[in-house]
């Protein structure tokens, strides 16, 4: 039964913290970050608004594998998982899309000022006190740190009611909870709205023939990836000069950046783009600060987490452009 997330080992990245094998970061609408243990085994939360969060107030739950008394340290022959673990923690796709998208998700970052959420997922279900918070740090779009935001975990509606199955009680109603109760936790935070410009490379190549002092026409071995706003850098003669022109095995640089000096062939050459942005990124050293607590035990879940839980979820990757969720979130002044 171990494809079910009922074995025998520890909770682990290597195992998926038993959460049962079929769910695939990968699948466009069936996340293992919807799926935890409670008193009847492992369980789907099935959606009714774009937020897939503990700050949804619609949902139902399918019983995938029914498992008695999981979310405990077991029954009688049963083995259970004791506290809730933390198992992912990620950006949350901006624009919420559903079915989960996979790589780009029409997704270009984040604007400056607005609200976005980090996720924070568990095994089990937690509840989490208003205020509980995670750190997530700032750089430029060089990756130097330049500071740093909180995100905070709120409240579901107020008198909206939420209902979750609770150990020896079943089905309960929760009313105007300070916090949310969910295995997938919310923490809100502002985009920051001071931007870092930096020149951001991405193509080397060399200089073709020589290049004689003064000139503005550069002959370069390759011009993949280059266009009209892209600046380029050769040797320690010229850094980064914008390109006004490119040709098939030359880009021009306008006067005013024309080459000091007589370089020779060979010469290393770097083409970069002016980039306005700040990246974001969870910081693992802090991990959340505030009260979270198992939803069986009533005791404090783990306060940490490693590099390994931050997840690239639904194919998304750490460029501006994100799915569901990401490692990196990047906030431009669009």
């Amino acid at each position: 039964m171990a494809i079910w997330g009922i074995g025998t080992g520890t909770e682990t990245a290597e195992n998926n913290y038993n959460i049962p094998k079929h769910l695939s970061e990968a699948d466009r609408t069936n996340t293992p970050h919807n799926c935890f243990a409670d008193q009847r085994g492992w369980v789907y939360r099935r959606y009714g608004t774009t937020a897939q969060s503990g700050l949804s107030t619609s949902y139902y739950d399918e019983v995938l594998v029914p498992v008695s008394g999981l979310n405990t340290t077991g029954i009688s022959s049963t083995r259970g998982l004791g506290v809730a673990d933390p198992t992912a923690i990620f950006f949350e796709d901006p624009n919420l899309a559903s079915p989960i998208s996979l790589e780009a998700g029409g997704t270009s970052g984040i604007k400056t000022g607005v609200t976005g959420y980090v996720n924070l997922v568990f095994n089990e279900n937690v509840y989490v006190s208003a205020g509980a918070t995670v750190k997530i740090n700032i750089s430029d779009p060089l990756d130097v740190a330049k500071a740093s935001i909180l995100g905070y975990a709120s409240s579901v509606a107020a008198a909206v009611p939420v209902y979750n199955f609770v150990n020896g009680q079943g089905y309960t109603e929760f009313v105007n909870y300070n916090g949310q109760i969910t295995n997938r936790v919310a923490f809100g935070f502002t985009a920051p709205t001071t931007l870092y410009t930096a020149n951001v490379p991405f193509g080397v190549t060399t200089l073709s023939s020589l290049v004689a002092s003064g000139a503005s026409i550069i002959p370069v071995g390759s011009v993949s990836g280059v266009a009209i706003g892209s600046s380029v850098s050769v040797g320690s003669a010229l850094f980064n000069a914008p390109i006004v022109s490119v040709g098939s095995t030359t880009v021009t640089i306008a006067a005013a950046s024309t080459v000091a000096s007589t370089l020779s062939a060979g010469v290393a050459v770097t083409f970069s783009t002016r980039t306005t942005a700040a990246k974001l990124r969870i910081d693992t050293v802090r991990a959340f600060a505030g009260v979270i607590t198992d939803f069986s035990g009533g005791v404090g879940v783990t306060s940490t987490y490693t590099s390994n839980l931050i997840r690239n979820v639904g194919g998304a990757g750490s460029t501006p452009t994100v799915g569901i969720g990401t490692t990196t979130l990047t906030v431009t002044a669009r």
